[in-house]
């Protein structure tokens, strides 16, 4: 049996390794990693959007053992990293490094390490590890930019983890809520903190549309709400909701991103026409940029 499940794994590795490779030859010829986030990103408009966090920590995950990456369907927040990743690799093994270390803190795959909340771990994480650059004062003067805080609050956030979230296949189902509670004790030694982050106003920025023009092709740009209170659902609040890419496209603002909106899929618009939906809105006030760096 050990041998059995020992093969199986060499089997399931070289599939994925084959599964990526193939991937990455769609745009071998192209070089620059900018040119390759553009025709990787565009490949997969249309693909449908993955409710509930498509990606997880694989067959090896103690909570969440959803597929360390997949190319079929995605969220706001894998697309990204998913994209990002192909752009910077020439084989498997660079895009599933790449992929770690976006996604996880110090590239330890755990579900505790990974890069959960945008302004406390996702932004601040990729930065730190040289992956990205903070843009926004870039595009704008000093006086136009706000400040977004919110109090992370990680201990009340595992201890509203629900039966219904964990992704785990490999227990029986009467072990499911013992291992729920140590999902939950998780929390137990994290701590809440708040995490704030800089951002343009949307209800400015729909005013000064010449802004739109500054901004780099194949920028990351992150939607803020700031201090967003999702206790009753979460048990935290938060700062970004949402996460895509800004690509200049025959002189126009484009935004490419995976959509909870809507028919829910893999889409790009006019990022003016989008963001203009919200001015004005109760919790949606702005939006931050980043670039790639690597």
């Amino acid at each position: 049996m050990k041998i059995f499940l020992f093969l199986l794994t060499l089997s399931l590795g070289a599939w994925a390794q084959v599964d990526i490779d193939n991937e990455l030859a769609h745009h071998t010829s192209l070089n620059g990693t900018i040119a390759r986030l553009d025709a990787f990103s565009s490949d997969y408009i249309g693909l449908p959007y993955g409710d509930g966090g498509p990606l997880g920590e694989g067959a090896q995950g103690r909570y969440d053992q959803d597929p360390l990456w997949r190319f079929d369907t995605f969220d706001c927040t894998t697309f990204v990293e998913t994209m990002i990743s192909l752009a910077l690799s020439s084989n498997a093994d660079e895009f599933q490094l790449h992929m770690r270390e976006i996604r996880y803190a110090d590239g330890r795959v755990d579900y505790v390490s990974r890069n959960h909340f945008p302004s406390r771990d996702w932004i601040p994480n990729n930065i730190q590890n040289g992956y990205l650059e903070d843009l926004t004062h870039q595009l704008v003067d000093p006086q136009n930019i706000l400040t977004a805080r919110a109090l992370i609050d990680l201990p009340r956030h595992y201890q509203m983890k629900k039966l219904d979230e964990l992704r785990v296949f490999d227990i029986p189902q009467r072990e499911l809520t013992l291992r729920l509670e140590e999902w939950r004790a998780e929390g137990l030694n994290l701590k809440a903190e708040y995490a704030t982050l800089d951002y343009i106003a949307i209800d400015w920025l729909v005013k000064h549309p010449e802004v739109l023009r500054k901004i780099p092709h194949g920028s990351i740009v992150n939607f803020v709400r700031p201090n967003w209170d999702l206790t009753s659902v979460a048990g935290t609040h938060m700062n970004v909701s949402h996460q895509g890419f800004i690509f200049q496209v025959n002189g126009i603002t484009m935004l490419r991103h995976a959509s909870s909106g809507g028919d829910k899929h893999v889409r790009q618009e006019p990022f003016m026409d989008y963001i203009k939906k919200f001015v004005g809105h109760a919790t949606l006030k702005g939006v931050h940029f980043m670039g790639i760096t690597k």
